[in-house]
């Protein structure tokens, strides 16, 4: 416990700051983020820790960098970055990779890095300290309400070979939570109200459906953390396994909403 908040003591100030300041601070910061967690993904896959990183460098900044700069659209960016790296991974995978791990890097590819980046895309959108600091609001505040209510009701098991201590109750507590966190959020900065209903109606549900996805990836892989940056959290991935499905729809619903 002493070094879960230690920790958190340490790493919650600077994702404020890097937030605050916005701009190119807070690129870096979720490049830097994303090539961790895409790192910690790699090493899941069976690659060693020299190899992950490479790997995860090569296909995470390259995508910023076009984010950052806006040589492509996102979106067709996005496309094109997955289709080249398909192909340099199944070239690179009849003498590297296996492949099983040539795949599941382009999957990692497209769950890490494309769905971090929408963080960054919200914070550059108008009142985008507040739309991302909602999004870590969101996401936060679905996790505690589910642990919550899972601990003082929680009896029947969601989905025990996956997640042996997630309950439906926590479930439950958590989505309801969710969805008044949103809302609240949208009264206080005067947005769409109805927007911001759906959208934590979305979030708190999918949110919870991120958690357990990467629960399922660390089964498979036999690892019961995604890796030991953070002392008593975990790893890079262990930190945003919800954010990035809270924040993939958060950018659609802004970008089409507002």
């Amino acid at each position: 416990m002493r070094s879960r908040l230690i920790t958190a003591a340490l790493a919650i100030p600077l994702v404020f700051i890097a937030l605050y300041l916005g701009g190119p601070v807070f690129f870096i910061f979720m490049a830097l983020y994303s090539w961790g967690a895409m790192g910690e993904f790699a090493r899941m896959l069976g690659l060693s820790s020299p190899a992950g990183a490479a790997v995860g460098g090569a296909i995470v900044l390259p995508f910023y960098l076009n984010l950052y700069f806006n040589f492509l659209p996102w979106d067709v960016y996005a496309l094109l970055y997955l289709i080249i790296s398909a192909a340099a991974l199944f070239v690179l995978g009849f003498t590297r990779f296996t492949f099983a791990q040539a795949t599941g890097l382009i999957f990692g590819g497209a769950y890490i890095t494309v769905l971090a980046s929408t963080l960054a895309l919200i914070r550059g959108m108008e009142q985008g300290l507040y739309l991302t600091l909602a999004v870590f609001l969101v996401t936060w505040g679905t996790d505690t309400f589910a642990y919550f209510s899972g601990k003082l009701l929680g009896k029947r098991k969601l989905c025990p070979s996956i997640s042996p201590g997630k309950t439906w109750a926590g479930a439950l507590g958590g989505f309801g939570g969710g969805i008044i966190i949103a809302t609240v959020i949208g009264i206080l900065i005067k947005g769409d109200l109805l927007l911001f209903f759906l959208w934590g109606v979305a979030a708190a549900a999918l949110g919870q459906v991120g958690d357990l996805c990467e629960s399922a990836f660390k089964r498979h892989a036999g690892v019961k953390d995604s890796g030991k940056f953070f002392p008593g959290h975990g790893g890079f991935l262990d930190r945003i396994d919800s954010l990035l499905f809270v924040s993939g729809l958060a950018y659609i619903f802004f970008r089409v909403g507002l």
